[in-house]
C-alpha cells in the first residue's frame, strides 16, 4: 500500500484532529451573523492573536461557508503543537467553563462525547513495521493510532508480567529482536497516543531499564504485534483439542488420564506446571511466554455461568487455581498426587 504523505506528516495530522473539535466549537459558538444594508450578509469570528475576521456574502449560507473555509485554512496551516497558547487555552475552556455559552446539559454531553485524555510519546520505527500496522488497521476498520495503542499495551503488559520471572537483559534482548525482524528498513517518526496510566508506566519502565521512551515504546509495539499474531494462531490450535480431544492430548503432556486438569489449563483457570507448559509448547509450536499470555487472556475473558438454585450460593473463582490446589482437589492416592506435583519441579 502506497500512502501519500502530506508535508505536515500523518502523525502530526492525527494529533491535530484530536485538538480541532474543541477549538472549532470554542470559536464558532461566539461567531455572529448579521444583515448589512445593501451589502448582503456578514459573518464574523474572532481568534486569539489574529483578531477579528469577517466574511460577507449574498446569503447566510454562503457567508457561513466562507467563514468555515477561512477558519479551516487558518487552523490547519501549522501543526497543533505550534498553535499559539491562546488557541489551546480557548480549546480547554470548552470543557472547563460550563457557563460560557450553552446549557449545562450541552456541556455535560460534550464532556461525555469527548475522547479520554491521552499522552503522546514519539517513537522512531521501521517503515516496514509502520506499513504492517496500517494494513492491520485497515483490515480492522480502525485507525492506525488505535491499532498502535492496542499493540503497545499488549507488548508492555507482557513485558511487565515476564519481568518478575525473567532476567532483564534476556527480556530486553528478546524485545529488541522483535524490532530487528523489521530491518533493514528506513525509519519514520510516529506519535503514539496512550492513555495516561499506560504512558506513565511505560516511561517509568524505560527509565528503570535505561532506555529512552521512544526506544522502549517501539520495542513494546513490535513485541505486541508478534504476540497478538501468536495468540490468534494459538486460539485456533487450542480450539481443535478442547472437549473430548483433551483425553488424547493429556497423556502426551504428562497428565495421563487426568484430562480435567488439562481442560482447566487450556481454559486458563488452572496454573500450568512447568513441565506441562514445556510439552504444550512443543505440541502447539509456541514459546512459553505466548502460552502463558494466552492462558491469562483466556481466564480474563471467560464467561460467568448462569445459576439457578433453590438454596446455597454458586461459587465463581476470581483467581487462577494453583497447580497444587488443583491436584489436591482431586483427592488422589498419595503416590499419584505426588507424581502430578512433580511436574512443577
Amino acid at each position: 500500500m502506497n500512502l501519500a504523505l502530506d508535508p505536515m506528516g500523518t502523525a502530526e495530522g492525527r494529533a491535530m484532529l484530536d485538538q480541532l473539535p474543541e477549538l472549532y466549537f470554542a470559536i464558532l459558538k461566539n461567531t455572529y451573523i448579521e444583515q448589512q444594508t445593501g451589502s448582503g450578509i456578514r459573518c464574523s469570528f474572532e481568534l486569539p492573536v489574529l483578531g477579528k475576521r469577517t466574511k460577507t456574502a449574498p446569503t447566510a449560507r454562503d457567508a457561513i461557508r466562507a467563514v468555515l473555509v477561512e477558519l479551516s485554512e487558518i487552523l490547519t496551516r501549522t501543526p497543533s503543537h505550534e498553535w499559539p497558547s491562546g488557541w489551546r487555552s480557548l480549546a480547554l475552556s470548552v470543557s472547563s467553563d460550563s457557563g460560557n455559552g450553552g446549557s449545562r446539559q450541552d456541556v455535560e454531553a460534550r464532556r461525555h462525547q469527548s475522547k479520554a485524555r491521552q499522552f503522546t510519546i514519539g517513537v522512531t520505527m521501521p517503515i516496514k513495521l509502520r506499513s504492517a500496522l496500517q494494513s492491520i488497521a485497515d483490515q480492522q476498520s480502525t485507525s492506525f493510532a488505535e491499532a498502535a495503542r492496542q499493540f503497545v499495551s499488549v507488548g508492555f503488559e507482557d513485558f511487565d508480567d515476564r519481568s518478575f520471572s525473567e532476567g532483564s537483559e534476556e527480556l530486553l534482548s528478546a524485545f529488541t529482536a522483535e524490532v530487528g525482524k523489521w530491518q533493514p528498513s528506513d525509519t519514520e517518526q510516529i506519535m503514539l497516543r496512550l492513555v495516561p496510566h499506560l504512558a506513565v508506566r511505560l516511561r517509568s519502565a524505560a527509565k528503570e531499564y535505561r532506555r529512552s521512551a521512544s526506544e522502549f515504546g517501539v520495542m513494546c509495539l513490535a513485541h505486541g504485534l508478534a504476540l497478538q499474531t501468536q495468540l490468534v494462531e494459538l486460539e485456533q490450535k487450542v480450539a481443535a483439542v478442547r472437549g473430548a480431544a483433551t483425553r488424547k492430548l493429556a497423556p502426551k503432556v504428562g497428565l495421563g488420564r487426568h484430562a480435567a486438569l488439562l481442560s482447566g489449563i487450556l481454559a486458563g483457570s488452572i496454573a500450568p506446571p512447568r513441565k506441562v507448559l514445556e510439552h504444550l509448547g512443543d505440541v502447539f509450536a509456541a514459546p512459553r511466554f505466548a502460552l502463558a499470555a494466552f492462558f491469562k487472556r483466556s481466564f480474563e475473558s471467560r464467561s460467568v455461568p448462569a445459576f439457578k438454585a433453590d438454596s446455597g450460593k454458586p461459587q465463581v473463582f476470581r483467581s487462577v487455581t494453583s497447580w497444587e490446589d488443583a491436584v489436591k482437589s482431586l483427592n488422589l492416592p498419595a503416590d499419584q498426587a505426588r507424581e502430578l506435583l512433580q511436574l512443577d519441579e
